[in-house]
């Protein structure tokens, strides 16, 4: 009889899918859930991208509405470049100044006294951008005028869509940079 059991119940196919589906179900979910992270990461990387665009277009020509200045003008363009799908209570953005193109990111020169290989406090220094300290980026903070070379700077930190990968992410950061040259104004 123990047998004759055994043998019914090894060739039972009844219920074999609803276990399959119940373990590759989690699995698929997840990888699903994974390509939609990705895709929502990539939207928002080509919103900034978009929105540092947007913003460099507008400042170049030196326009500002009435009402507004142009620092404010040009954030509103970043909003408006991001389609409004990024708050921009978490947007930075920054703007330095330059006077060619190859300066861009170079540190103000200074004399390395102790020959430690940077800048140590208390060593002279060229105040290039005329803030009273020395930088490790020689850009002067600011919008420029007309022909002067402007670096455009928009970083975004975002949680994950679902929140799910968040554990393992963290905060995702975008950045964006351009850097343009002011037409006349």
């Amino acid at each position: 009889m123990m047998a004759l059991l055994k043998r019914n119940i090894s060739r039972d196919q009844s219920g074999a899918t609803a276990i399959e589906f119940a373990l590759t179900f989690p699995a698929a979910l997840l990888l699903l859930i994974g390509i939609m992270e990705i895709g929502f990461s990539f939207f928002v990387g080509a919103t900034v991208e978009n929105a540092v665009l947007s913003a460099s277009r507008l400042g170049v020509t030196g326009y500002s509405e009435e009402g507004l200045n142009r620092a404010e003008q040009i954030l509103q363009a970043v909003e408006e470049g991001s389609y409004d799908t990024i708050d921009m209570d978490k947007v930075t953005l920054d703007t330095l100044v330059y006077e060619s193109f190859d300066l861009i990111g170079d540190e103000e020169p200074y004399v390395d006294e102790n020959e430690s290989g940077s800048y140590d406090d208390g060593e002279p220094f060229t105040d290039v951008n005329g803030n009273g300290a020395w930088d490790a980026d020689i850009g002067a903070a600011g919008l420029g005028d007309a022909g002067d070379i402007v670096l455009y700077r928009l970083s975004y930190s975002t949680r994950s869509m679902t929140g799910m990968f968040d554990p393992i992410l963290g905060l995702i950061t975008h950045e964006a940079a351009i850097a343009v040259r002011n037409e006349p104004f």
